[in-house]
């Protein structure tokens, strides 16, 4: 049980390093990277799901439903301190994919924007095509 959230652990830490990684060639835009990455961050995923169904496996085979119920029952102070590691580790992966979140919105509203500038649809102009405020008139137009 040790080895497998041991494990766990390290692939964690590998997919927060991924996803910085990823992070890192959004910003370059360095697709080539970003893609490698992402599909690391998917290969880890998948190692990670298959410990956690081992790790379930060895819970149940010791007659216990849960891991919390192991570590309440035989207080193994071992398991409980990789047991807390692994969740420091998620709490750290759930805000380097929160960061990670942001930074490709912010991509794709910058894209879409400049998208519109191009193709002439923007509806967040400032001026109009006479070259004024949208809710102003020209000084020309006015009567006086």
């Amino acid at each position: 049980m040790k080895d497998l959230l041991e494990n766990q652990i390290k692939l964690l830490k590998s997919i927060i390093e991924s996803f910085k990684l990823s992070e890192r060639a959004l910003i370059e835009k360095d697709v080539q990277n970003l893609s490698r990455h992402i599909s690391k961050v998917e290969e880890y995923s998948f190692n990670f799901e298959r410990l956690e169904e081992e790790l379930n496996k060895e819970v149940n085979k010791r007659g216990y439903t849960s891991i919390k119920e192991y570590i309440e029952k035989t207080n193994d102070s071992e398991i409980a301190y990789l047991l807390a590691t692994l969740v420091e580790n998620l709490n750290e992966l759930t805000i380097v994919m929160s960061n990670f979140k942001n930074l490709v919105d912010f991509e794709n509203k910058y894209f879409e924007f400049i998208k519109s500038l191009f193709s002439n649809t923007s509806t967040t102009s400032t001026y109009t095509k006479k070259g004024y405020g949208v809710d102003q008139k020209s000084l020309i137009d006015k009567t006086y």
